[in-house]
């Protein structure tokens, strides 16, 4: 008779591993193991001694591998990667120029930068999470990037702004 458990991160009941000695709490799918590391990691750092051996390791690898040196060092020790990704970049190119109306000013390359010229007036604004899944862009920084919509009028306030 196999025993079975209900996983603490998706929720199923899986069969127990019979090769494990203890209470299995997590299953084998990839996002529940993924799921037990990030708790282990969590309750570990509790750990004054292990947190402060995890800043300095990662303190020395940093020192090891310069961020601004990270990219140009993985292209030439992959080099299967560059002709793949050329080959990929040929592909959208392709694609760009068979659209019906092709923009020759559109960047595929975000850089989240603002132009030099004051886009907006003073004023109250809402920012809200921008939904970018439709975005034509194909390389993601790390920036935050918001909707800016003004508003005309603010219930309780009084004020009004616009652009």
């Amino acid at each position: 008779m196999s025993k079975t458990f209900i996983c603490a991160h998706c929720g199923e009941n899986c069969l127990s591993n019979i090769r494990l000695k203890g209470k299995q709490s997590y299953c084998g799918k990839k996002c529940c193991q993924q799921a037990r590391k990030n708790k282990w990691e969590k309750e570990r750092l509790k750990d004054k001694g292990y947190r402060n051996a995890r800043s300095a390791q990662k303190s020395n690898w940093r020192k090891t591998k310069p961020i601004d040196q990270y990219q140009k060092i993985y292209r030439s020790t992959h080099p299967s990667y560059v002709k793949g990704n050329r080959e990929q970049q040929k592909d959208r190119n392709k694609l760009q120029t068979h659209r019906s109306s092709p923009n020759p000013t559109q960047k595929i390359v975000k850089t989240d930068t603002l132009p030099q010229e004051i886009l907006l007036s003073k004023g109250l604004y809402v920012l809200t999470p921008y939904d970018g899944k439709n975005s034509p862009k194909i390389v993601k920084t790390d920036a935050l990037v918001v909707e800016l919509r003004s508003y005309q009028s603010i219930a309780g306030f009084g004020l009004t702004n616009g652009p």
